[in-house]
C-alpha cells in the first residue's frame, strides 16, 4: 500500500512538473526501461543501455506512455529526466564533491584552483555570505557529469572567504555546501626597526603591517663569534604594530655585529627588513660610584645640585622626571662626562618632589634611582 502511495505521488509530481514546465524535454531510461509511445504510429521499444534518452513532450499517467517531443527544442532544455519506464521522476539532489579549495585551508595567490566533481548534470553557483550581498555566483551551467566536471581557476577575495556551493539538476533539485577559507596574498610590511644607531645591547624592536602575522624571527651576529637567530610569536597582527625582543649579545660584547628581521604570515608570505651592520655591542651597564650622595640642596634655595660620579665609556645621556610636576617629563641633566664626572643644578617649585633619576648608555643599558626633598624657599 505504501509503495503504491509513493508511486502515485512521484506520478503525481512528474505531471505536474511536465505540465508547469510546458516544454519538451529529454527522458532518460535506464536498460531494459520499456517506453510506451501515446501515438501508435510511433512503435514502442526497450531501452537498450543506461542513460538512453529519447525526447518527449509530456507524459500520461493514465496510459503510462509519452507524446513525443522535438529535438530541437530538447536541446534547448539541457539535461534528462531520469524518469525509466514506470513514470518515476529523479528527487535526488546531485551530489557535488569540492576537491578545492579546502576548508579552512589558507592561500598565498587570489587565484585559487576551484575542482569538483558531480554525479551528474547540473548547473553550480556560489554564494559570498560577506561580500556578496545576497547574488548568487554562476559557475557553470549543465556542468559536466565525471570527475572532475569542473575544474578551473578562479578569483576570490583577500582575507576570509565564506562561500555557500549551490548545484542544481535538471528537475531543480538542489545541493548546498558550506565552505570557508583564507586568501592572503599580500606579504608583511616593515616600516621600522631598532636600534638605528651604533651600539646595540640586546633590545631590538620591529614596527610592522600584517594581519595575518604568524612569526617574526631576528637575525644576528658576525663572522667571528657566529651568527644566530631567535623567533618570537607573541607579536600582534594589525597595522603599524610594535614588537620588541631581548636577545643575549654578552658573547658579542665589544665586538660588531649586524642584524636582520624576517616577518612571516600565516600563508607563508615572508618579508624581510634592511640589514644594519657595523653596531658596537655594549651590553655592560652603568655603574653610578656615589649613589645616595649625587644630590645636595641647602635649604632657602630653589636649586638642587647634582654631581655624578660615573663609569661608562658610552654615556647617552643622564636625565631626570620630577613625578610632582604638574606636566612630568624627562628632561636632561648631562649628555657627556668629563672624566667620568657630570656637575650640573636645576631649579624646582616650592614644595615636595619625587625625582627620578636615568643613567643610560648608547646601547641601551640604563640604571635608575629615586630622591625626594622639599623646597621650602
Amino acid at each position: 500500500m505504501k509503495k503504491a502511495i509513493l508511486t502515485l505521488t512521484s506520478i503525481i509530481f512528474l505531471v505536474m512538473l511536465i505540465n508547469s514546465v510546458n516544454a519538451d524535454f529529454w527522458a532518460c531510461f535506464t536498460k531494459g526501461d520499456e517506453i510506451n509511445f501515446c501515438n501508435p504510429k510511433i512503435p514502442d521499444r526497450t531501452s537498450p543501455s543506461n542513460g538512453y534518452m529519447v525526447c518527449m513532450k509530456n507524459y500520461n499517467s493514465t496510459a503510462d506512455c509519452y507524446g513525443s517531443g522535438s529535438p530541437s527544442k530538447c536541446n534547448q532544455a539541457g539535461g534528462c529526466l531520469d524518469v525509466g519506464g514506470n513514470g518515476t521522476i529523479d528527487s535526488n539532489p546531485p551530489k557535488l564533491i569540492i576537491n578545492n579549495p579546502e576548508q579552512d585551508e589558507i592561500y598565498n595567490s587570489k587565484s585559487i584552483l576551484l575542482d569538483f566533481d558531480l554525479d551528474e548534470r547540473a548547473d553550480v553557483y556560489y554564494l559570498d555570505n560577506i561580500n556578496g550581498r545576497g547574488r548568487w555566483t554562476r559557475v557553470c551551467s549543465d556542468c559536466f557529469q565525471g570527475s572532475p566536471s569542473y575544474s578551473k581557476s578562479r578569483g576570490f577575495s583577500e582575507g576570509l572567504n565564506d562561500l555557500t556551493f549551490r548545484a542544481v539538476d535538471v528537475i531543480g533539485n538542489e545541493m548546498f555546501i558550506n565552505l570557508s577559507f583564507i586568501v592572503d596574498s599580500k606579504k608583511p610590511r616593515i616600516h621600522r626597526t631598532n636600534p638605528r644607531s651604533d651600539y646595540a645591547g640586546g633590545l631590538f624592536e620591529i614596527q610592522y603591517s600584517e594581519d595575518n602575522l604568524k612569526e617574526i624571527r631576528i637575525f644576528y651576529g658576525n663572522n667571528e663569534t657566529g651568527f644566530r637567530n631567535k623567533s618570537f610569536n607573541n607579536c600582534s597582527s594589525g597595522e603599524r604594530q610594535w614588537c620588541s625582543i631581548d636577545v643575549d649579545l654578552e658573547d658579542y660584547d665589544n665586538e660588531r655585529i649586524g642584524y636582520y628581521f624576517i616577518a612571516k604570515d600565516i600563508a607563508e608570505n615572508e618579508k624581510r627588513s634592511q640589514i644594519r651592520q657595523n653596531l658596537m655591542v655594549d651590553t655592560t651597564f652603568p655603574i653610578l660610584n656615589n649613589p645616595g650622595s649625587f644630590w645636595n640642596y641647602t635649604s632657602g634655595e630653589r636649586y638642587v645640585r647634582f654631581v655624578f660620579n660615573v663609569t661608562e665609556d658610552n654615556l647617552d645621556k643622564i636625565s631626570y622626571i620630577d613625578n610632582s610636576a604638574d606636566n612630568p617629563r624627562w628632561k636632561t641633566l648631562c649628555s657627556r662626562l668629563r672624566d667620568g664626572i657630570c656637575e650640573t643644578r636645576k631649579s624646582f617649585s616650592i614644595g615636595n618632589h619625587s625625582v627620578d633619576i636615568q643613567i643610560a648608555d648608547k646601547a641601551g643599558n640604563s640604571i635608575g634611582e629615586n630622591i625626594e626633598f622639599e623646597i621650602d624657599y
